[in-house]
């Protein structure tokens, strides 16, 4: 194929000189697209080469569904096929694969039609029945405004070829490893320093970690002859700490997942098997600790008293906000000498990158980006809803409205972002006070008229959809058809600015929501979360009710996953109540089971909230009195102590913390004398018996 004199001598010159890594854009009929792309990578004699999506080339090829298999890859170019969609996430991820001098090439339609395109990833952004409703993409219309903007970004049509060489200053590798031999000397410091002083090493990618990961354990393996495990969610994402193990230490021995040098060693072990297993370990080091489940990561810390917790900044898919708004507070309580190090230098590829800086602007990867506070003390605040035209016509708008849910929800990613813009079963209202934007929901219209034939079969389990997470979720759980059926909103984020925050303007968002949802004939407002003390109190004191809790908790939180709902019409009211009895009824009998380990603090919590059953304790009163006057032992009445203590939630939400967390444990997760010994610090069953007795006292004074 021909290719345009300017491309070619464009190519030329980034050969000739240093570059920054840019993004070439060929536009047009598909084939035309793909044969363009493969006469380049001959023409300049690319080898280290990734395909993304359909593709002829014999070249490493993956589906866009797979990018996450390549994260530990370096490649001089990455070539996305967007004719087989395309995924913010996946864009955003590879181009951190892409080496210094490299290309990012988007093989698209002509730009005037790719909004309208049919891209077959659109199944999986929209949910059940809203397809219809699909007709144009505004966030690839985003997309292209970006392009258009950055004089940075090259592109080629049939028409001709446009775009500019992106040089690298002289002095741009100056102090280029100064940042990373810091991380490697407080690696260091973790084996060889004070024990209980773990290290958290975080980069964006591209900055050399695990690299470092690698330098560091090389050395000390060859002059401290150390044991050290490495673990990561799975071993091609710790490639590069292997590679310059055996790049320092050629001499090294190499068996499965394990390289030895002497007396030392760094073997790679999956993180439940390093939980299960006692054998001697100096030096653990977690990398992509982000992509790990917190409560996991907690159990690490407290094990080991030498460990090092690598993460990839923000996270190309929210869990990196997890792993920063998560699990730091709780590493800080467990560890609290632990120690931070921040790599910002670029290795991979120069500092001042114009793809990645292209990606972090287009996609608001940014979450250090402050919000802009004007004075206006005399303004009104006012709710509004926003539409998704008005969103891509106000960047700033966006831009904050976007960093606001990234900074409330750690899993919100920038595929989110393509949602938002995209999804006609989504929509945003947002509190404002002049131009400052105070607070943002968004909610996720479910359930209603698609479902008249599918109802049934999703009550009894045999079927399931796309989308429609509470809509579906309860009516399977319950057995009850007819729930699928009402229209519902669910609010899947709701977020505040942060000095904003605590002054009543989340309510004031949700009830306008809900004032809306009316307008619409809306019969229910649905929310799904991870459920703690504080978000349960914020949501019931909205009204919402507690209708489901998963048995497990939630791999990227540690936290159950909780479901609560608010009835708008008045028939349905009745049916919310009946729902949370019939929970609290299941939540009662798996407290000692599927819950047993919940967190004391939350139970306390659904307690204080669980509905009066108005049972009457005449008679067991007296024995309960008896028991705790001391006259009558534990073993005589233990039942009707959990029933009384059940059924008094308003009594007991009045007593000591201490103790409540006492009869949680006792009562309801059932703990052995042991455990409660060990929790409580107690000597034994006399003196267990002893502070039950001082418990239930302080709740018959509450009930007088």
């Amino acid at each position: 194929m021909n290719l345009p004199e300017q491309l070619i001598q464009w190519c030329q010159q980034r050969q000739a000189k240093s570059c920054h890594r840019q993004l070439l854009v060929i536009t047009g009929q598909e084939q035309w697209t793909v044969d363009t792309a493969n006469s380049l990578v001959d023409r300049n004699n690319i080898k280290d080469i990734l395909w993304v999506g359909d593709t002829e080339s014999e070249n490493d090829c993956i589906s866009i569904k797979n990018y996450r298999s390549k994260l530990g890859h370096e490649y001089q170019w990455v070539i996305l096929n967007c004719f087989s969609g395309f995924r913010a996430n996946t864009a955003m991820a590879l181009s951190g694969t892409i080496k210094a001098n490299g290309l990012m090439i988007i093989l698209c339609p002509e730009l005037c039609q790719w909004p309208s395109y049919a891209d077959p990833e659109l199944i999986n952004r929209i949910s059940f029945g809203f397809n219809q409703k699909y007709t144009h993409s505004y966030f690839i219309q985003h997309l292209i405004s970006s392009l258009k903007e950055d004089k940075t970004v090259a592109l080629l049509s049939k028409v001709g070829f446009s775009g500019s060489v992106s040089y690298v200053p002289n002095n741009t590798w100056d102090n280029l490893f100064n940042e990373q031999q810091l991380a490697v000397e407080s690696i260091r410091k973790v084996a060889l320093g004070h024990r209980n002083r773990p290290l958290v090493l975080t980069a964006d990618r591209g900055r050399g970690k695990s690299s470092a990961l690698g330098i560091a354990a090389a050395d000390l393996i060859r002059s401290s002859a150390k044991t050290i495990c490495i673990t990561a969610p799975h071993i091609n994402n710790i490639e590069q700490v292997f590679f310059h193990i055996k790049r320092l230490l050629p001499e090294v021995t190499e068996s499965s997942n394990s390289v030895s040098y002497l007396s030392g060693s760094l073997t790679f072990k999956p993180i439940d098997v390093i939980l299960e297993e006692n054998s001697h370990i100096d030096l653990l080091l977690v990398d992509e600790a982000s992509a790990m489940p917190i409560h996991l990561l907690c159990k690490l810390a407290k094990k080991f008293s030498r460990i090092v917790f690598s993460s990839t900044i923000h996270g190309y898919e929210g869990s990196g906000r997890g792993f920063e708004m998560r699990f730091l507070k709780q590493l800080s309580q467990l560890k609290p000498d632990y120690k931070r190090v921040e790599i910002s230098q670029p290795i991979r590829w120069y500092k001042g990158d114009t793809l990645e800086q292209f990606w972090f602007n287009t996609l608001f990867h940014n979450t250090k980006h402050e919000a802009k506070i004007h004075d206006e003390t005399n303004q009104p605040i006012i709710c509004r809803g926003i539409s998704k035209q008005e969103l891509i016509d106000d960047k700033d708008l966006l831009a904050d409205l976007f960093r606001l849910l990234i900074n409330a929800h750690y899993q919100t990613s920038q595929d989110d972002l393509q949602r938002m813009l995209d999804a006609p079963e989504l929509q945003c209202f947002i509190l404002t006070k002049g131009v400052t934007l105070l607070g943002v929901v968004q909610i996720i219209e479910e359930g209603g008229r698609f479902f008249g034939e599918l109802a049934d079969n999703i009550a009894n389990c045999s079927r399931r959809v796309k989308g429609h997470l509470v809509a579906q979720s309860i009516t399977s759980s319950y057995n009850m058809a007819s729930f699928v059926l009402a229209r519902q909103w669910r609010i899947s984020r709701i977020a505040i600015e942060p000095e904003y925050q605590r002054k009543g303007y989340g309510k004031k968002l949700i009830n306008f929501v809900e004032q809306q949802a009316i307008q619409h004939n809306i019969e229910f407002l649905t929310t799904s979360f991870g459920c703690n003390s504080d978000i349960l109190r914020f949501w019931h004191s909205s009204e919402f009710v507690l209708t489901k809790l998963s048995s497990k908790p939630e791999i990227s939180s540690g936290e159950h996953s909780g479901i609560c709902i608010k009835a708008l019409a008045d028939k349905q009211q009745q049916r919310i109540k009946n729902l949370n009895k019939e929970f609290y009824q299941e939540l009662i009998y798996q407290l000692d089971k599927n819950f047993q380990w919940m967190s004391e603090g939350l139970i306390k919590q659904l307690l204080i909230f669980m509905p009066s059953t108005a049972i009457s304790f005449s008679k067991e009163l007296e024995i309960i009195e008896q028991f705790a006057s001391g006259k009558r032992t534990y073993s005589t009445c233990k039942r009707l102590l959990r029933e009384y203590l059940i059924n008094s939630p308003l009594d007991f939400s009045r007593i000591d913390i201490d103790k409540q967390a006492l009869l949680v444990a006792a009562f309801l997760q059932n703990k052995t004398d042991k455990e409660l010994c060990e929790k409580f610090k107690l000597s034994g069953k006399k003196h267990i018996e002893q502070r039950l007795k001082i418990s239930f006292k302080q709740m018959l004074r509450n009930a007088l």
